[in-house]
């Protein structure tokens, strides 16, 4: 590869905090997952440059400017609401700040990348959480979001159906996939979008969905990327990494 693709990766970090009740006792217990860890690897094995920032760091670490964000070639969000984009410490203190929202929306505009991943907080999200719903990120997606929870939970597993098997971003992937995933985000294609693979249980609901956004290029997967919606079974597939690497070369618009 000539050019070695800047990635900025946010998301995909998890607190859980657990009350346990016995008898007259009870005590807490805390938890911390991490969950980026097949799609950032996968980048990295194929020479990508990528910055990651935690879910949690997201509100006072990414980037406040334009001029910071056009650094990178693609930006990829996973599992991070849009509240986590629109408030920080500065505005708990009523100071103005940009909005980083209207500042990705820009970014493509002009060029740059972006994908979202499916999860609980992404999209619209579980109980609308996520409330990316009429923002400037439903603008340069290609897809129409749902106004309430988008999630579909499928415990038996599936495997998304191809439908455009010359698309770049499936460049040496064969057909069928392998294992499975546990849920997804459900979402409507734009007119003019490129549907390239569905899940034909549920209607043929689009899984992967891309489009060409001014100067820019957005990809929405209504699958998440890793651990819980993507099994093992699929994320160890010797494939998966290769499909991970082209989604972000054809953002960056190298395929």
């Amino acid at each position: 590869m000539s050019k070695r693709i800047r990635v900025l990766f946010a998301g995909e970090t998890v607190y859980i905090s657990s009350k346990i009740f016995m008898g007259w006792d009870s005590f807490e217990m805390c938890r911390y997952w991490e969950h980026e860890g097949f799609f950032l690897k996968s980048l990295k094995d194929h020479d990508m440059d990528v910055t990651y920032i935690r879910t949690d760091k997201v509100c006072e670490e990414f980037p406040w400017t334009i001029e910071e964000l056009k650094f990178f070639d693609v930006i990829v969000v996973s599992d991070v609401g849009s509240n986590t984009f629109l408030l920080s410490e500065k505005t708990s203190r009523g100071e103005r700040t940009p909005n980083r929202l209207k500042l990705i929306e820009q970014f493509v505009e002009e060029g740059g990348g972006f994908l979202m991943w499916g999860g609980y907080l992404s999209f619209t999200g579980i109980g609308g959480k996520a409330f990316y719903k009429n923002t400037p990120i439903e603008k340069i997606l290609p897809v129409i979001l749902s106004p309430t929870d988008d999630r579909v939970e499928v415990p038996e597993g599936f495997l998304p159906k191809i439908r455009m098997k010359n698309h770049p971003i499936l460049n040496g992937i064969p057909d069928p996939w392998e294992g499975w995933f546990l849920s997804y985000n459900r979402l409507t294609a734009k007119e003019g979008a490129d549907v390239i693979t569905t899940i034909k249980e549920y209607d043929n609901d689009p899984i992967t969905i891309a489009w060409d956004y001014k100067k820019g290029r957005s990809l929405a997967s209504a699958v998440d990327c890793d651990l819980n919606g993507a099994a093992p079974s699929f994320l160890n597939w010797k494939y998966t990494g290769i499909l991970y690497a082209n989604m972000v070369k054809w953002l960056a618009k190298l395929i």
